[in-house]
C-alpha cells in the first residue's frame, strides 16, 4: 500500500504528470512516425509494380491523381482513351494504386475471372458498409456465394414481369405531374430530381408493397435514402473523410448516421411486420387460402423471406433488411440515371444511351492473386465508361471488333454482374 501511494504521488505530481505526457507524446510521434514510413515504402513498391503501365500526368510523385476523380475529370475521359488506348494507373495520393482498363481484351480476363479470387474492394464499398452491411453487394467467398443462390431467383424475369403495372403506374403519376407544372407556366424541369422519385416510389411498391406517395408529397424514409447516396457520394470525394475515426466526428458523418437511423429503422420495422405477418397466416391458412396466397403478387421481401439454401436454411432478419436495403440503394439512382440520359439521347437522335452513359462509370476489384492481361501486365479497375468510349472499338456508335464480347458491359459482367440483366 505505501508503494501504491508513493508511484501514485510521483504520477500525479507536476514532474510525474509531465514525464508521463512525454512518454506518451514520445510513442504516438513513433507510432506515426513508424505508419508514415511503411504507407510511403507501400506507395514506393506499387509505384514500382505498376510502372509498366502508361502513367497519366499527376500533381507529384506523393499525391498522385488525388482530386481528379470529380465530374470534370470525367469530362476528359475521350482525351483520355484517345491517348491510353487499353490501360493506365492512377494513384490516388500515396493511399490507394489502381490500374483503369478500358479495352474488352484486359477487361475480359479481369471480369471473367472466379468470384473465388475476385474480392470487393475497400476503396468504394467500405463506406457503404455501414448503410448495406454484409450484403450481396459487399460480401465475397462463401457467403457471396450462397447469398447469390438465394436471391437470384428474386430477378428472374418471369418475375419482374408482375411489376410493370407498378412501373406504369408510377411512371403516369410522374407525367401528370409533368403535364400538371407545364399548365402552370413550367418551362424547365430537374428530370433527374422527379425520375429520381419516381424509381423510387416503384421500388417501395416492389420492394415492401408500401405506397409512400412520395412523388406528391415528402416522405422522410425517401428523404433519407436520398441524402445518403448523396453523402456517400462526397465522402468518396475527400480522402481525409476515408477514415472511419475522422468521418464520424464530422457534420457529414453525423447526418449520415442520422439519416442511416431513419432508413435502418423503417426496414428493420417492415422486415419483422411481414415475418410475422407470414408466419401468422401459414398457422391459419386453409386450402383455398393457399391458392389465394399463390395468386397474390409477391414482393421482394416476400420472396427473400420465404427463400431456403440446400440445408432448408433462410436468410435471418438481419441479412434481408442488408439486401432490402441494397436494392433500394442499387436500384432507385442507377435506373434513375439510366432513364435520365436515355431522353437526352432520344433527344439528340441517339440511340447508344446505356453505352454513351452507363448508369455506373466503374466497378473496382481486387484480386486474390495476379491477374495475367495482354502484354503481360497484371492487377485493375474496370472502367466501364472509358471501355464504351474506346475509339479503338466504337466508331459512331458501331462495335468496330464485333467479336469483342466486352465492348458493351454497361452492368459489370462475369461471376459478379448485376442482377440487372438476370435471364
Amino acid at each position: 500500500m505505501t508503494l501504491l501511494h508513493s508511484v501514485l504521488s510521483l504520477v500525479l505530481s507536476w514532474t510525474g504528470l509531465c514525464s508521463v505526457l512525454y512518454i506518451f507524446s514520445t510513442g504516438l510521434v513513433a507510432v506515426v512516425a513508424l505508419w508514415t514510413v511503411r504507407l510511403l515504402l507501400r506507395h514506393t513498391w506499387y509505384s514500382h509494380r505498376l510502372s509498366c503501365f502508361s502513367k497519366p500526368q499527376t500533381r507529384s510523385w506523393l499525391l498522385g491523381h488525388l482530386g481528379k476523380s470529380t465530374e470534370e475529370g470525367l469530362q476528359q475521359v475521350d482525351d483520355l482513351v484517345q491517348t491510353y488506348k487499353h490501360s493506365c494507373c492512377w494513384f490516388l495520393g500515396p493511399f490507394y494504386h489502381l490500374v483503369r482498363l478500358f479495352h474488352p481484351d484486359y477487361v475480359k480476363p479481369l471480369l471473367m475471372a472466379p468470384a473465388s479470387i475476385t474480392v470487393k474492394d475497400e476503396l468504394i464499398y467500405h463506406h457503404l458498409r455501414p448503410w448495406l452491411g454484409h450484403s450481396l453487394l459487399i460480401s465475397n467467398g462463401e457467403v457471396w456465394s450462397r447469398k447469390r443462390r438465394l436471391l437470384t431467383p428474386a430477378f428472374h424475369f418471369d418475375i419482374l414481369k408482375n411489376y410493370i403495372a407498378v412501373f406504369n403506374s408510377s411512371s403516369k403519376i410522374m407525367h401528370d405531374k409533368w403535364c400538371r407544372l407545364v399548365a402552370e407556366g413550367k418551362t424547365n424541369l430537374e428530370m433527374f430530381d422527379h425520375v429520381s422519385l419516381m424509381t423510387l416510389d416503384s421500388l417501395l411498391k416492389c420492394a415492401f408493397s408500401y405506397d409512400s406517395n412520395c412523388q406528391e408529397s415528402s416522405s422522410e424514409y425517401v428523404s433519407a435514402i436520398v441524402e445518403l447516396n448523396d453523402l456517400a457520394t462526397r465522402r468518396q470525394e475527400n480522402i481525409l473523410h476515408h477514415w472511419d475515426w475522422i468521418y464520424w466526428k464530422t457534420q457529414q458523418g453525423k447526418r449520415f448516421k442520422q439519416a442511416l437511423n431513419t432508413v435502418h429503422r423503417f426496414t428493420r420495422d417492415v422486415v419483422q411486420k411481414r415475418r410475422t405477418f407470414l408466419s401468422q397466416q401459414r398457422e391459419t391458412e386453409t386450402q383455398s387460402d393457399v391458392a389465394l396466397t399463390a395468386r397474390r403478387r409477391k414482393d421482394f421481401v416476400d420472396i427473400i423471406l420465404l427463400t431456403k439454401d440446400e440445408d432448408g436454411k433462410g436468410l435471418t432478419d438481419e441479412e434481408i433488411q442488408a439486401e432490402a436495403n441494397t436494392f433500394m440503394f442499387a436500384g432507385h439512382d442507377t435506373t434513375a440515371s439510366a432513364i435520365c440520359w436515355t431522353l437526352y439521347n432520344l433527344a439528340q437522335n441517339t440511340n447508344a444511351s446505356l453505352r454513351l452513359h452507363s448508369p455506373v462509370p466503374g466497378v473496382t476489384r481486387k484480386y486474390t492473386q495476379d491477374m495475367v492481361l495482354p502484354g503481360n501486365r497484371t492487377i485493375c479497375l474496370v472502367s466501364i465508361l472509358w471501355t464504351h468510349h474506346n475509339p479503338t472499338v466504337w466508331t459512331n456508335h458501331i462495335n468496330k471488333k464485333s467479336q469483342a464480347s466486352h465492348a458493351f458491359i454497361p452492368f459489370s459482367s462475369g461471376p459478379r454482374f448485376s442482377f440487372s440483366i438476370q435471364p
